[in-house]
């Protein structure tokens, strides 16, 4: 987050629609994975 320091939104949190339907996992893991290689 921009306004609360060490808040993180990762995967469907965030509602990326995709071609996929919705189901994205690359978005999912790779956000994941950013929050957590941050906190």
């Amino acid at each position: 987050s921009k306004i609360v320091s060490g808040l993180y939104f990762a995967g469907e949190v965030i509602d990326v629609d995709a071609y996929t339907g919705g189901f994205n996992l690359q978005i999912a893991f790779s956000t994941g994975y950013a929050a957590g290689v941050n906190m």
